[in-house]
């Protein structure tokens, strides 16, 4: 048999590229023994799927401007009748994150929605593709199948228990595309050396701060773990690739320290308990790493140093996370060779990609699922003709 279509992972992009298909005969091929395993995860299980407000700001990428055109011509309309017709609930928060009452509701509406002549083959690893004329030959498990439109939607490297792999960029080098180095985003940083020590005791504070690496600057919430730090401010940050950069963290967005040391040298007797008017007791301990002394009794330049500790706290990035923890993997495919109208690979005709694996990195708040409907959704257009 020659299937109009082979679609490549079962997840949140696969799926929906399956389900907007029209297409005669359409298979899925997935190497878990069930589908859409990291949009179960997604959101701590309740699914932000979606964001009212999108625009460039919200991507990253070596081609910033790749993925306007799928995502401005995402019927999200439609998405949302698709999920009203399987009973999902959703609300919009004030931060304009759509979440779902359940990460499986979404995965359910999506399973429900696909055509009944759609194929779902579970536990299938694929291997490799090969295009022998207009046809490609996928080798997964043990079978060898064909199809006219071959759809990559393998995802990257993040969340490895969730068989995730590099099958994606393995694939689309064959065919002679270039991959941008991946690395972990989305994700938090390890603290090492002196770093660890310093903050060993602020496990569990969180706060408002800003953070930024260069030219790139996030505000939000930040949170210390028990080995380093977490938290939206920095997840939006990793995107830029932090790794063995320089960092700066201001603890206190909201005022100016070294004017407040200097308006309140006649307040508490020590610096450390004003600083505790500024920001939790054990934090405020650790940016000060054992430097104490009558706040009278402070110097200009002590004045100074203790309000860059505060309003600018820079270290180094030596350590993140990792894939196992973080959201999604950065860089990938290499889009300039992608039709960015209809994610088709400029290589090889009727070979797409969409989702995680390209070069395409969104924010938290739903960007990234927002990413891979509107990639499916593009791609699947493109199959049906239109």
């Amino acid at each position: 048999m020659i299937f109009d279509c082979i679609i490549l992972g079962a997840g949140a992009s696969g799926l929906m590229c399956a389900a907007k298909l029209k297409t005669a005969k359409t298979l899925i091929i997935e190497g878990n023994s069930k589908p859409g395993i990291k949009l179960l995860a997604s959101g701590g299980g309740l699914c932000n799927f979606y964001n009212a407000e999108i625009s460039l700001r919200n991507y990253y990428g070596q081609n910033p401007h790749f993925c306007i055109s799928a995502l401005k011509s995402f019927d999200f309309d439609d998405f949302k009748k698709m999920l009203a017709q399987n009973n999902v609930r959703f609300t919009l928060r004030e931060d304009g994150k759509f979440f779902a009452q359940s990460s499986k509701s979404v995965l359910d509406a999506l399973l429900n929605s696909l055509p009944r002549n759609t194929d779902l083959r579970l536990g299938c690893k694929f291997k490799k593709a090969l295009k022998n004329g207009d046809i490609f030959e996928v080798y997964a498990g043990e079978e060898i199948f064909k199809c006219k439109n071959l759809v990559c939607s393998l995802g990257a490297l993040s969340h490895k228990n969730m068989g995730a792999s590099c099958a994606a960029f393995d694939l689309a080098e064959s065919f002679g595309h270039e991959i941008i180095p991946p690395y972990p985003a989305l994700c938090g940083i390890i603290f090492t050396g002196d770093l660890k020590k310093r903050f060993a005791d602020t496990a569990g504070i969180s706060l408002q701060a800003e953070i930024s690496c260069g030219k790139n600057q996030f505000s939000g919430g930040l949170l210390f773990t028990h080995d380093g730090i977490s938290g939206p401010a920095l997840f939006n940050l990793s995107l830029y690739g932090i790794k063995n950069k320089t960092l700066k963290i201001n603890f206190c967005p909201q005022t100016d320290a070294e004017n407040f040391i200097k308006q309140n040298k006649n307040g508490p007797k020590h610096l450390l308990s004003l600083i505790e008017q500024l920001l939790p007791p054990r934090l405020a301990k650790a940016i000060l790493n054992g430097f104490d002394k009558r706040t009278a009794d402070l110097t200009k330049e002590e004045i100074s140093e203790t309000a860059q500790k505060i309003n600018s706290f820079s270290f180094q990035a030596d350590k993140l996370t990792g894939y196992e923890k973080a959201e999604i993997t950065a860089g990938g495919i290499s889009t300039k060779d992608i039709s960015s109208k209809t994610l088709m690979s400029k290589k090889a005709e009727n070979l797409y990609f969409t989702g995680e694996c390209l070069d395409v990195s969104g924010q938290l708040g739903g960007y990234n699922l927002a990413w891979a409907w509107a990639s499916a959704c593009a791609a699947a257009r493109s199959i049906n003709g239109g």
